[in-house]
C-alpha cells in the first residue's frame, strides 16, 4: 500500500508540474531556449540524458526549482494532526487537533523571494551560475513529515523535461497563450491548454 501511495500521489504531482512547466515555458521562451542551449552544450541530441548530467545543467535545475515554487502546486501540504498537547507561540494544539500547513504563505513570500509573482529560475542561481539551495524552498514541505517521494520527483521532472526541452521546442498554437490561474483540486493544477511540441532534430 505504501509504494502504491507513492506511485499514484507521485503520478498525479510528477504530471502536473510537468504541465506547469509547459505553461511557464510558453510564457518565457528565452528561459526554455536557455535551457535547450545547455543542454546542447553539455549532452547533444544523441544520446539520452541521465542524472549524471544534473550538475552540469543548472540552468534547467533552476528552472525546475522556479516551476515548484511558483506553481505551488500542494500550497496546504497534507493534513496532519498532533500526537500530543502542543504549546506554540501563546497557543495550544491539543492532541490529536488537525494541523494544515500553508506552504504556500513561505514559497510566496515577498520577503523571502522579492519578486514571488515573477518567474525568474535565476533567482536559484548564485553570481558563478551554481544553483543555491535556499531553505526556504519547501514545496515538499519539510522535517519529519517531508513528501517520501520528494526524491523521485526530483529525478523524474529532471529526467523527464531535459528529455522534452532536448527534443521538442513548445510553442503557443495560433498565439493561445496558457492561462496562469491554476484550479485548485487535488492539486493546484494549469487550465487545459494546448500547445505545440516542434521536434529539435
Amino acid at each position: 500500500m505504501v509504494v502504491a501511495d507513492l506511485f499514484i500521489a507521485g503520478t498525479e504531482t510528477t504530471a502536473t508540474t510537468i504541465r506547469w512547466t509547459l505553461v511557464y515555458l510558453l510564457h518565457n521562451p528565452e528561459v526554455q531556449e536557455k535551457c535547450f542551449r545547455e543542454i546542447q552544450e553539455h549532452i547533444g541530441q544523441r544520446r539520452r540524458p541521465s542524472m549524471k548530467d544534473k550538475s552540469s545543467l543548472p540552468n534547467v535545475e533552476a528552472t525546475i526549482l522556479e516551476v515548484l515554487r511558483r506553481a505551488d502546486i500542494g500550497p496546504a501540504s497534507l493534513p496532519h494532526a498532533v500526537s500530543h498537547d502542543v504549546q506554540f507561540r501563546g497557543y495550544t494544539f491539543p492532541k490529536e487537533a488537525t494541523v494544515i500547513v500553508m506552504l504556500d504563505s513561505v514559497l510566496q513570500d515577498p520577503d523571502v523571494w522579492g519578486d514571488p509573482d515573477n518567474f525568474r529560475p535565476d533567482r536559484f542561481l548564485d553570481d558563478n551560475g551554481k544553483v543555491i539551495k535556499k531553505e526556504e524552498f519547501i514545496p515538499f514541505s519539510l522535517g519529519r513529515r517531508v513528501c517520501l517521494g520528494e526524491s523521485m520527483a526530483r529525478m523524474e521532472l529532471f529526467l523527464f523535461l531535459t528529455t522534452m526541452i532536448q527534443r521538442s521546442k513548445f510553442v503557443p498554437v495560433d498565439g493561445q497563450m496558457p492561462s496562469l490561474d491554476g484550479v485548485i483540486g487535488l492539486t493546484h493544477s494549469p487550465k487545459p491548454f494546448v500547445i505545440k511540441a516542434v521536434p529539435r532534430i
